[in-house]
């Protein structure tokens, strides 16, 4: 996702060098071993480019929705409303994104 919105070497290097820096958990440098670190400068940015496609799909079904990084917010003006944006919602996130 990253690599089709940005084709400038230099900032895809410093990307993935946020992604395979580590973590620290306690006194302990720990590998990185996929995804991005917990809590990582750079968490919130992937969530952003990744959810993107999320974003796009629930306004083409007509939700009104606020995110930042994972947090998601759906506007419905009925709770049947609520479950069925819920649905599409979670369908979306878990079997088309995973």
């Amino acid at each position: 996702s990253i690599r089709e919105r940005v084709t400038d070497s230099s900032v895809l290097a410093l990307i993935s060098q946020f992604l395979k820096s580590g973590v620290m958990v306690g006194e302990h440098w720990q590998k990185t071993e996929i995804g991005s670190p917990q809590g990582g400068v750079i968490s919130p940015l992937i969530a952003n480019i990744y959810l993107d496609a999320f974003d796009q799909e629930m306004r083409n079904r007509g939700h009104r929705i606020v995110r930042y990084a994972d947090d998601i917010l759906i506007f419905c003006r009925s709770r049947k409303g609520a479950e069925n944006a819920l649905a599409q919602a979670t369908k979306i996130l878990e079997k088309e994104l995973k």
